[in-house]
């Protein structure tokens, strides 16, 4: 990051680190802001950061240009997820007799099932599944805490087909083609295979959007926050509202349903209207004089 930053002071014609402004460092965060994501032009931002921190401490530079310099916040990108059918048409394009198919199928379907984020599915040892009780045990996740999660039917039968019986408790569950542990690079890339495959392919979605979408249906279904909030281990209800806009979409498909002035039940009777039903009246008295 610090080259691209170089790069960008020598096509200013700047090549002693001494005459860097404030300025200077704006325009390049523009530049930044222009060509990667927001969490990338944080990251630069961070660097510069340290970088001139560094500098003023050792004396190598006599003012300090990174005084007061911030982001304005960048809005979040829409999540990419998938609707009920999507999902389910998802799912079931995964063939289990193919190679790693059956793997493949137990991996997401459990994915979809409890809310998992691909680092959990991936840490998950065989002892952290109960597949009688339909379970499972995520331990020390993304804000340190385990949470017990239900399964589906669906994933816990996949599970046990893929499983054997004699698997150790100890054994790490989705195991890659060198039978070590599947990380989450190898998910999304196996999460892609089949969704090319699917004909569900479009822009934003990753393996995360099973995670994604299941949340929305769960929301829309008329779960509440809280359970989803406990599902998804966020420590915050606040991180779950991101998702309440699907419970708010499927207001307004019953609010147009059945809302009088929405579903086409209710007309107004307006001068058109009036003037079309007299016509048809005086057609129909002039048929009946004949």
């Amino acid at each position: 990051m610090l080259d691209s930053f170089l790069a960008f002071l020598e096509k200013l014609s700047i090549v002693d680190i001494r005459q860097v402004s404030r300025e200077d460092i704006v325009a390049y965060l523009g530049h930044a802001t222009e060509n990667y994501k927001p969490k990338t032009v944080d990251t630069h931002l961070s660097m510069l950061r340290r970088f001139f921190t560094l500098l003023y401490k050792d004396s190598k530079i006599l003012d300090y240009p990174m005084e007061n310099i911030r982001l304005k916040p960048q809005p979040s990108p829409p999540k990419a997820f998938f609707s009920v059918q999507e999902a389910i048409a998802f799912l079931e394009s995964i063939d289990i007799h193919q190679s790693l198919g059956l793997r493949d199928r137990a991996l997401f379907e459990l994915i979809y099932s409890s809310a998992l984020r691909s680092s959990e599915a991936s840490g998950l040892l065989v002892g952290d599944l109960n597949l009688e009780s339909r379970r499972v045990l995520i331990r020390a996740s993304k804000n340190n805490e385990d949470r017990l999660l239900p399964i589906t039917a669906t994933a816990a039968s996949f599970l046990k087909l893929y499983l054997p019986i004699s698997a150790p408790k100890e054994r790490v569950v989705f195991l890659s083609s060198k039978l070590t542990r599947l990380h989450g690079g190898g998910i999304n890339s196996r999460f892609h295979y089949w969704l090319k495959r699917s004909g569900l392919e479009r822009k934003g979605l990753s393996a995360h959007s099973l995670r994604h979408s299941i949340a929305r249906h769960l929301l829309a279904g008329g779960a509440h926050l809280r359970y989803v909030q406990e599902l998804l281990g966020h420590r915050s209800v606040a991180s779950t509202q991101v998702y309440t806009e699907a419970k708010e979409e499927n207001l307004m498909r019953y609010y147009r349903q059945y809302h009088p002035r929405e579903n086409g039940w209710f007309r107004e009777l307006d001068g058109p209207y009036i003037a079309r039903v007299e016509a048809l009246e005086a057609k129909m008295r002039s048929h009946l004089c004949l």
